[in-house]
This record gives structure tokens, C-alpha cells and sequence, in this order.
């Protein structure tokens, strides 16, 4: 959209930070516990390394076509037509993320919050919010990002902290005790979760990059792994793996259990506030790729006078995408496929016949 637009190798941190541990850091400890028990510490490690395969796909392609984006390398390598088709399929897939987004962000507050209040408007909220960060662009919400992620990695780590007396380590134990590859049935849905860093392939032509910009974005796969599996172990360790698993949303009741100076209590609001704010700009960021996607592929003029019409599709969509939260469960659990497609496994066969036809230039990311 802003052809000059530029963030900072901070700012493209923050964004993926935000964009892969905000909704997920609430349900995981439950779904990953159905998989690998007490030992789903392990399974986070895992997609932790899938997620920094799939950034590194991400960057690769971006190493060999610095110049365009996502769209843009998909009508380079593949040609206009079929390009175009696998363009407008990603295209299709940012708006479904965030369709999908949308739907879990009005989920929850139906759910932890105010289930009296129609759907509709907390959908309303969402999208209405998101369409306003888009209307200003990436630097401005990519600046957003960098006050987000600072409340986002602070609480989160205060309140694994605050309750580091309350944890029961013996819970953890016997360490695999089915072996290592018990726990990896869950790979599939860990991994999709580390996938949703997908954005930065919209994203990265637009970072100032350096050459500690491939540092700076794998340290950032490496804070989501870090931050998840805090909040895996501190699940485990306070409730215990069986427990965990019977949560809708176990952070909300790890969080529950703080008490400060025996009066001082309910602080399940601050984490409701931080994941709203997350929310926030995972849907800005998709909703942004979604339209600097259909900018590039109908070389449109105005992008800015779509941004309505595509809010309100998002809005429909998102309604009814399904029927409640078991649906919505049930769908990210086993149909995480569908993700994980999408996330890597077109992106990874772009790169492979990038390679194979060598004319993007030098693969490889320097950091």
C-alpha cells in the first residue's frame, strides 16, 4: 500500500511474538496435555524447531527475491497463471486466518467474560479495530507491536514468577516415559500454532534489514518456544497434566490462583487485557497481508477504499465459521492439517522450485 513504508528489525520481532503466542498461550496447556501428558514441555520444543524450518523458508525465498513479497515471488517463479492461482490462494488463506481470528477473539469473551452480550459485537469490535490499524499502515501498528510485545513478555513472565512457590516439579515426573516419539502425535497442531509467524512473508520486504535481521527473527521463534512452554510447565506443575486438560482456557485459572498480600487478587483481568491487545494485531496483520496481497495481485489504486468491504466479509465470515467454542476446538485440533499446508507446505515446494530453476539469485540469509 505505502510504497516507502519501513519497520525495524525490533518491530518485525514484536510482530512475530504477538502474532504466534497471543491466542495461543490461553488453550495450549489443555490441548498439547490430550497428546503428550506431562510431557508436552517437549512437544513445544519440537514445534518450536518446526516453526524455525518454517521461518527460515519464509527468509530463504526472501533471500532470493528481496524485492517482492509472498504474492510477488509466486507470479515470478511459477508465471503469471499458475502464480497468480497460488497467489490468490494465500490471499484466500490470510483472510481465513483472520476470519478465524476474529471468531475465537469473540469466543472468548462470550465464554470468560459477558456471554449476555450478542456475538455480533464483540466481532464488531474486533473487526472495526483492525480495519482502523490497516487504514494507517504497517508502521504504525508495527509501533504498536513494540508496546504490546513489552506488556505481552512481561506479564506473562511475572505470572509464572509470582507463582514459582505454588509449582509441584514431581508432577513433571517420570520424563518421557513413553519415549520421544509418544508426544510427537501432537506435532501437527503445535506446529500450525508456530506457522502463524506466516505473515512475515508480506512483512519482510518492508523491515530495514541488517544483517542481524535473521537473528532478530529467529529470536523470536525462540521467545514464542520459550513463553509457551513456560506456560505449559506452569500448568503442569500447578494443576497437573489430567487437570490442565479439563481447562477451556488454563491460563485464566493458573492466573486465578495469584493472591498478593492475602487481599490482593483477581488478576485475570490483566491477562484478559494483554490478549485482547494481542489479538488485536495478529487480526491487524493478517487483515494488512490480506489486503497488500490483493494490491499487488489486481495492481489496485486505492487499496484503502476495500478495506470496508473486506471488513465486512471478515465479519460474516467469522460468524459463521462455526457453532461454538467445541467446534472451534475441535477444528484447530484435527484439522490443523489445513493450516500447516498453507504455512509450509506451498511455501516450502515455492522455495524448492525457486532452487531448482536458480533464478531468484543467492539463497541463503545472513546473520
Amino acid at each position: 500500500m505505502e510504497p516507502r513504508v519501513a519497520i525495524t528489525n525490533f518491530q518485525f520481532m514484536s510482530l512475530i511474538v504477538i502474532s504466534t503466542i497471543g491466542t495461543s498461550s490461553l488453550y495450549a496447556p489443555a490441548a498439547l496435555s490430550h497428546y503428550a501428558d506431562r510431557n508436552s514441555w517437549f512437544l513445544v520444543l519440537v514445534g518450536g524447531c518446526v516453526g524455525a524450518f518454517n521461518l527460515l523458508v519464509f527468509m530463504g525465498l526472501n533471500r532470493m527475491y528481496p524485492d517482492k513479497s509472498l504474492i510477488g515471488i509466486c507470479k515470478q517463479v511459477l508465471g503469471p497463471w499458475l502464480g497468480g492461482l497460488f497467489a490468490f490462494v494465500f490471499i484466500f488463506y490470510f483472510l481465513d486466518i483472520t476470519a478465524w481470528v476474529l471468531r475465537e477473539f469473540a469466543q472468548f469473551f462470550i465464554i470468560a467474560l459477558n456471554p449476555i452480550v450478542p456475538q455480533i459485537w464483540y466481532l464488531s469490535a474486533g473487526v472495526i479495530m483492525g480495519a482502523y490499524a490497516v487504514f494507517h499502515g504497517l508502521e504504525v501498528f508495527g509501533r504498536v507491536a513494540e508496546i504490546v510485545f513489552f506488556v505481552t513478555v512481561s506479564t506473562f513472565l511475572g505470572i509464572y514468577l509470582i507463582l514459582i512457590q505454588q509449582y509441584h516439579p514431581e508432577y513433571l515426573l517420570p520424563v518421557l516415559e513413553n519415549g520421544i516419539l509418544k508426544p510427537l502425535e501432537g506435532i501437527i497442531p503445535v506446529s500450525s500454532w508456530f506457522g502463524d509467524l506466516m505473515a512475515v512473508s508480506m512483512v519482510v520486504r518492508h523491515v530495514r534489514q541488517t544483517k542481524r535481521t535473521m537473528l532478530f527473527a529467529l529470536g523470536a521463534v525462540g521467545i514464542t518456544t520459550v513463553l509457551l512452554m513456560l506456560s505449559v510447565l506452569s500448568c503442569t506443575m500447578l494443576f497437573g497434566a489430567k487437570a490442565s486438560g479439563t481447562f477451556t482456557y488454563p491460563s485464566i485459572s493458573l492466573i486465578q490462583n495469584i493472591k498478593l498480600f492475602r487481599n490482593i487478587e483477581r488478576f485475570d483481568a490483566v491477562l484478559v487485557a494483554v490478549w485482547v491487545m494481542s489479538s488485536f494485531i495478529k487480526i491487524t496483520l493478517y487483515f494488512w497481508a490480506s489486503l497488500k496481497g490483493l494490491t499487488e495481485l489486481l495492481k489496485l489504486r486505492q487499496p484503502r477504499s476495500f478495506i470496508v468491504p473486506l471488513a465486512l466479509g471478515l465479519l460474516v465470515s467469522a460468524k459463521y465459521k462455526v457453532w461454538g467454542l467445541i467446534e472451534l476446538a475441535a477444528f484447530y485440533d484435527k484439522q490443523a492439517w489445513y493450516f500447516m499446508v498453507f504455512q509450509l507446505a506451498l511455501p516450502l515446494l515455492l522455495l524448492l522450485i525457486a532452487m531448482f530453476r536458480k533464478d531468484g539469485g543467492k539463497l541463503g540469509v545472513s546473520v
